[in-house]
């Protein structure tokens, strides 16, 4: 059995070190092959109930640096296809390894029942993470970074119900495991006094209630989404920690003319009480502001507001440009307008999916010198 780990492991080292000498080749290779993959899908069985998608993954980020792996789905209508009011369900299953010895193992799954009536979230992973640290709050410096790993197991499925046309309840439960916590010695990690250093698991259960009228999913071009779910986590319910999660997600979208869009995300994220580690507010990343690494800020609470132009360029490419301000704090009173925090920057998207609009996107986000750099990932921001 060891052997077999430390070939594995052998693998993955020598993999990253040729990725890493000939990523341009890998690069230009991809981008090659790219046209032939999108032609090869409109060669697709129509007639197939399910239709099943494994391709290999790479992508960028600043939090795991080059990343590759492996993901497949699986497509389907829960009714006929002459059903035009319900969307197509996936189930995603994921897996993949950085080039800073992180790896995950994810299961995504959307269901649309009959007429979406009610729709079925389901997320579940497991990760071994190493990451970054620079403390709680709005000041953190930036010479304050401190390595630190952590491995987890999360599980939280989300049902709704449709109750009017395009507003829908929910129900949801969510429990995460966060477990082989381990620091840089003497650092900020050390020093900093918060919940969840040791291992730990929340558990929890709640409401949402949501408003949807965008007429697409990956590529919205009119209409307004809006979110909110509470969730109360309680030692009652075998959790470590009791506090309280609510979160706010406003999203609209406007066609300015043909082709060119208009989009505006609102986001606040709020716990109260003993809030772990894991379940803090972290400001940065693919899905928030560009730019700073996901966590750079943490704290109990976030908020942030993102504008993007986005236009259609030619054949299956895209632009977009944006711009976002957001910070994270502790109680309401601690909102400071001299330490929100900003970034901006551009991209190109790529259609890979162009039926349903979904794109791959390279990013570059920029705030300062310190807070920059690349996404390479699928889909956009919000």
């Amino acid at each position: 059995m060891n052997n077999i780990f430390i070939s594995v492991n052998h693998f993955n080292i020598s993999f990253l070190y040729y990725f890493k000498r000939y990523r341009l080749s890998c690069l230009f290779l991809i981008f090659t092959f790219l046209p032939l993959i999108i032609f090869s899908q409109n060669k697709i069985d129509s007639t197939k109930k399910v239709k099943y998608v494994v391709v290999p993954v790479l992508f960028k980020t600043p939090e795991t640096g080059w990343a590759f792996g492996l993901s497949g789905s699986a497509s389907f209508k829960t009714m006929p296809k002459s059903d035009t009011l319900t969307r197509t369900s996936v189930v995603q299953l994921l897996t993949i390894f950085s080039e800073r010895g992180q790896n995950v193992q994810a299961i995504d799954a959307t269901i649309y029942f009959p007429k979406e009536t009610y729709i079925l979230y389901l997320q579940t992973s497991h990760s071994y993470f190493p990451d970054n640290f620079w403390g709680i709050g709005q000041n953190t410096k930036n010479e304050y970074e401190n390595k630190y790993a952590f491995e987890q197991f999360f599980l939280s499925p989300h049902l709704k119900r449709k109750v009017f046309k395009n507003l829908f309840v929910g129900a949801i439960l969510d429990y995460q495991t966060v477990f082989n916590i381990n620091s840089s010695p003497g650092g900020i990690f050390d020093s900093t006094s918060f919940y969840g250093k040791t291992k730990y698991q929340v558990a929890g259960i709640g409401a949402s209630v949501s408003y949807d009228t965008r007429n697409g999913t990956f590529w919205p071009t009119r209409g307004l989404f809006l979110q909110s779910s509470f969730i109360l986590y309680n030692n009652r319910l075998a959790s470590t920690y009791s506090f309280n999660k609510w979160t706010i997600d406003l999203r609209y979208y406007k066609q300015l003319f043909k082709n060119h869009i208009a989009a505006i995300q609102l986001y606040n994220y709020t716990t109260i009480g003993e809030t772990p580690l894991r379940s803090m507010a972290l400001l940065g990343g693919s899905n928030n502001l560009r730019g700073f690494y996901q966590g750079r800020y943490r704290d109990n609470s976030m908020y942030s507001a993102i504008a993007e132009y986005r236009a259609y360029l030619f054949w299956r490419i895209s632009a977009c440009a944006f711009f976002g301000i957001g910070d994270v704090y502790k109680n309401i009173s601690d909102i400071n307008i001299n330490s929100i925090k900003h970034s901006f920057g551009g991209g190109l998207r790529i259609s890979i999916l162009e039926k349903e609009k979904l794109n791959l996107r390279l990013d570059y986000g920029y705030s300062d010198k310190y807070n920059q750099g690349f996404y390479f990932t699928v889909a956009e921001c919000f």
